[in-house]
C-alpha cells in the first residue's frame, strides 16, 4: 500500500505566490478574459500611512462593482428577452385563432371575450365607427361608437404604446381602474368604411411603455383587419 507521500501532488500545490504574480504580468488580459473571477477576489487591505491613496484597493473593488452591475444588466436584458418571445407566441396563437374563425359574430365574440385571456391582457376593447352599416351600440363584444370617436382616442396616430395612470373607462369598461399601460391600434377595414380600434389594457405599466411591442401589435391589427375584410 502506497503512503500518502508516494502520491502525485497536484500541479497546483506546487505554485507560489511569485509564480501567480508572473503569470499575471505575462498574461495581461487574463482578468478581462475571466471576469466572472473578480466577483471572488478579496482587495488587498488599505494601506495605512504610507501618505499616498491607495488605488490598487480602489481598482480591484471598482472592477467587482462593473462586474456585478454588468451581470444584472445581463440578467435583465435575458428576462426582457424571454418576456418578448412569449409575447410574440401568444399574438401568434391569437393570429392563428382570428384565422380559423367563421363569420362576422365568431370574429366579434373572439376579440371581444377572448383576445384578453389569449394575449393575456388585463381587457381588450374592440370598437367600430358607426356609419351606414352599424347603428351605434354595443354587438356582443363590438362597440360602434361615433364617427371621430376613434380618431379623438388616437388623437389622430394609427397606432399608440403608452403608459397611463388609469385607463379610460369609455375604453376599457368596469376594468378601467386596472390598466396601466395600452396599445391602440387603428383599424382600416377598407376605403369608405369608417375606422375602427383595438385597445389592449395591462396592469404592468411598462408593458407598453418601453415601445418594444410596436411590431407585434402592428402586425396583430393587420391581421384583425384582414380577417374583417373577409367577412364583411
Amino acid at each position: 500500500m502506497s503512503s500518502a507521500s508516494d502520491r502525485p501532488l497536484s500541479p497546483l500545490a506546487a505554485l507560489t505566490a511569485e509564480d501567480v504574480r508572473a503569470y499575471l504580468l505575462d498574461h495581461p488580459d487574463f482578468f478581462a478574459e475571466n471576469v466572472d473571477i473578480l466577483e471572488d477576489i478579496v482587495p488587498p487591505e488599505s494601506r495605512q500611512g504610507e501618505g499616498i491613496p491607495d488605488f490598487q484597493r480602489y481598482m480591484v473593488a471598482r472592477l467587482q462593482d462593473d462586474f456585478i452591475a454588468l451581470k444584472g444588466e445581463h440578467e435583465d436584458l435575458i428576462d426582457l428577452m424571454q418576456e418578448n418571445l412569449q409575447r410574440v407566441n401568444r399574438i401568434n396563437a391569437a393570429a392563428l385563432t382570428l384565422m380559423d374563425v367563421q363569420g362576422f359574430d365568431g370574429l366579434i365574440h373572439l376579440i371581444g371575450h377572448e383576445f384578453a385571456s389569449l394575449l393575456d391582457q388585463e381587457v381588450v376593447g374592440f370598437f367600430l365607427e358607426a356609419g351606414g352599416w352599424l347603428d351605434i351600440g354595443d354587438y356582443n363584444g363590438l362597440k360602434v361608437v361615433a364617427p371621430g370617436v376613434v380618431n379623438r382616442w388616437l388623437n389622430g396616430r394609427d397606432l399608440v404604446l403608452e403608459e397611463v395612470r388609469v385607463g379610460q373607462e369609455d375604453i376599457y369598461g368596469d376594468k378601467f381602474q386596472h390598466v396601466r399601460s395600452q396599445a391602440l391600434i387603428r383599424l382600416v377595414i377598407r376605403d369608405g368604411l369608417p375606422h375602427g380600434m383595438l385597445a389592449l389594457g395591462h396592469r404592468d405599466a411598462m408593458h407598453y411603455a418601453t415601445g418594444l411591442a410596436t411590431e407585434q401589435v402592428e402586425f396583430l391589427g393587420g391581421v384583425v383587419e384582414r380577417c374583417i375584410r373577409r367577412v364583411v
